[in-house]
């Protein structure tokens, strides 16, 4: 496709490269533009429209783009797309579940910089099931014309059964956020230790500070070392008493949630006062009276959906309940 001032070939993909990988010892990278696409609805059923939110965060200087959307055609079809941007927007037309949508800005302005909505695609929904909506690959250009291109694409072959986590868990991996336990398996059951989910929060948020010590049972060989001693300078990470962290232990859906909000307050992420209502669910008096505040904070920011009505607070935080959270603290 050919664009005014320049011969522009735009495209854009869900999400350029964010902080680091899920896996011990991993380094993490500086952090650079990110492009989520958002489902609006979490479901839709017979008659309905379906819509989802192309957002970019911590753009530099973004002139153009074109996004290489893929969909199930035997549940939803395209319906319309609509820039959030001023300049010239091309939506495509939906050919054998692949759409295109392409905006350039028009002379010479600046690209855009920051966080923004982009563009919104709605569908209408023929059937129920998963419409299973992918950003697959990304062409981005800036106000010089420079070029980057994406892809992704990864998949797991373990996920079935976990719907409610499979478009968190591939968006990240496909940006190297967290990584499988093999090219084809993420083994979304099983469980996350303390010190992994407390260092992929340090990561992922991009926190640091001068640590000064650490705690007793984590020592200077640890992969995770140096994140959870910035975590513990930082009041993120607190201990079980002794200066001892446990770091091999799993972690508590409670405590995933506690550290959680801790390193979101910490970012900026502000979260709500809130008065600390769990009422709604059943085992609410299972939270441990640490624990009320910080879940409370996260539900109605939406961090915390809960399950069926139960928060599960003492049960074993597994790795695809730790992708969603991430996800959602991230691009939320």
């Amino acid at each position: 496709m050919n664009m005014r001032k320049g011969k522009m070939t735009i495209a854009m993909c869900l999400i350029a490269l964010f902080l680091t990988a899920w896996m011990p010892g991993a380094g993490y990278a500086e952090e650079v533009t990110v492009f989520t696409l958002i489902e609006n609805k979490e479901s839709a059923s017979l008659s309905q429209s379906l819509e989802v939110t192309l957002n970019g965060s911590n753009m530099k200087d973004l002139y153009a783009y074109e996004a290489l959307i893929t969909f199930d055609p035997n549940f939803v079809e395209l319906d319309k797309a609509e820039s959030k941007l001023k300049g010239y927007f091309i939506p495509s037309k939906a050919t054998e579940g692949k759409m295109t949508v392409a905006f350039t800005k028009i002379g010479s302005v600046k690209g855009e910089t920051g966080d923004t909505a982009l563009s919104t695609i709605t569908f209408k929904v023929k059937s129920q099931g998963n419409a299973n909506i992918k950003l697959v690959s990304v062409k981005a250009l800036d106000a010089r014309l420079s070029e980057t291109v994406y892809n992704y694409g990864t998949a797991f072959n373990d996920l079935a059964g976990y719907d409610w986590a499979k478009t968190e868990i591939e968006a990240l991996a496909s940006v190297g956020i967290i990584k499988g336990t093999s090219d084809t398996s993420f083994s979304p059951g099983a469980n996350v230790s303390r010190a992994d989910f407390v260092s992929l929060l340090v990561r992922a948020l991009k926190l640091n500070a001068d640590a000064d010590g650490n705690f007793n049972d984590v020592g200077p060989s640890d992969y995770y070392y140096k994140e959870v001693g910035i975590a513990k300078k930082l009041g993120i990470a607190q201990g079980k008493g002794n200066n001892q962290f446990e770091p091999k232990k799993s972690i508590s859906r409670q405590d995933m949630m506690v550290v959680a909000a801790r390193a979101m307050k910490i970012a900026g992420k502000m979260l709500d006062e809130s008065d600390s209502d769990l009422s709604r669910f059943s085992d609410a008096s299972e939270v441990a009276p640490y624990a009320v505040n910080p879940l409370a904070q996260l539900i109605k920011k939406e961090i915390i959906l809960g399950d069926n009505g139960k928060i599960n607070p003492n049960d074993t935080a597994v790795r695809a309940q730790a992708a969603v959270i991430i996800h959602r603290i991230l691009y939320k």
